[in-house]
């Protein structure tokens, strides 16, 4: 029952690296053949910046492809080392069953990696909440440039004494409303990935006082933990946005009055200070 319990952990892991991998991953728009040639023409003759004896950087522009050689984000690095972190705690999960849990130093080594994970999570979600990734950037740029031109359209009008402007306003109400949906998909795009990533961090940590109690819990007090610790997804999907930032606070008291997990917390926190010549141990020494 511990072992399941804990892939369940590892699956709700990967479903909030999913998802924060989705946030901060800026999606091309596809055009069409008409609009974006009108793109690059204008962005040819418009741009000061463009060295035309740069064949590599003429090509960029039209072909629209400036992915080359471009090194991972930071937040991508981030994410490929909790995935590492989370391989590592999948193959201790997998072997519970042998674990000696008369002993606390077997136990607190073996859970390392899943408790250096809820911390991450948590942290992660409080970042991403204080400071949300644009995804849709993008799409706003073409919005931009769209109302970029119908200005100029609605001014040419007016100088010339044209006062027939209905159909340049009837187009820019449309423009408003499509950055507004815009923001809207963006919006819970980015409550989702919070939600995912509070699930995970709260199955974590009721998985980790779990594990440490486990030596001295009857089986029908560790069959309930269980049961509440897989009710985790369910008491928080679908629901108002507001009781996700409520459980996460709850969530950030909990791990702080919890003795191991506070150190864990801790110890995250402050790496994100330090020098690489100064690193605390918790979540280096993994395995």
């Amino acid at each position: 029952m511990l072992r399941i319990t804990a892939e369940k952990f590892h699956e709700q892991v990967i479903a909030a690296i999913t998802s924060v991998k989705e946030i901060y991953t800026l999606s091309n728009v596809p055009l069409e053949p008409s609009e974006s040639r009108k793109l690059i023409t204008d962005q040819l003759l418009d741009s000061n910046e463009i060295d035309f004896s740069d064949i590599n950087q003429v090509n960029e522009i039209i072909t629209q492809d400036d992915t080359t050689d471009q090194p991972p984000s930071a937040v991508e690095r981030d994410l490929e080392d909790l995935t590492a972190e989370y391989d590592t705690a999948l193959e201790i999960f997998k072997n519970l069953e042998n674990i000696d849990y008369g002993s606390s130093q077997i136990v607190a080594k073996t859970t390392q990696p899943a408790r250096c994970l809820t911390v991450k999570m948590l942290l992660l979600a409080k970042e991403i909440q204080a400071n949300p990734p644009k995804p849709s950037n993008p799409r706003r740029v073409l919005i931009s440039l769209k109302l970029q031109d119908l200005q100029k359209q609605y001014l040419d009008a007016k100088s010339s004494g044209n006062t027939n402007t209905v159909e340049i306003k009837r187009q820019v109400a449309e423009q408003i409303d499509e950055w507004l949906k815009i923001n809207a998909a963006e919006k819970k795009l980015i409550e989702d990935s919070i939600t995912q990533l509070v699930i995970a961090a709260d199955t974590g940590s009721k998985l980790s006082k779990l594990i440490d109690e486990y030596s001295d819990l009857d089986f029908e007090v560790i069959a309930t933990r269980i049961t509440q610790i897989v009710g985790v997804t369910s008491s928080l999907t679908g629901k108002d946005y507001s009781s996700v930032l409520t459980r996460m606070k709850t969530l950030e008291t909990t791990i702080n009055s919890d003795p191991t997990l506070r150190d864990f917390l801790r110890d995250v926190s402050i790496k994100t200070r330090l020098t690489p010549t100064s690193q605390p141990k918790l979540c280096q020494e993994l395995g």
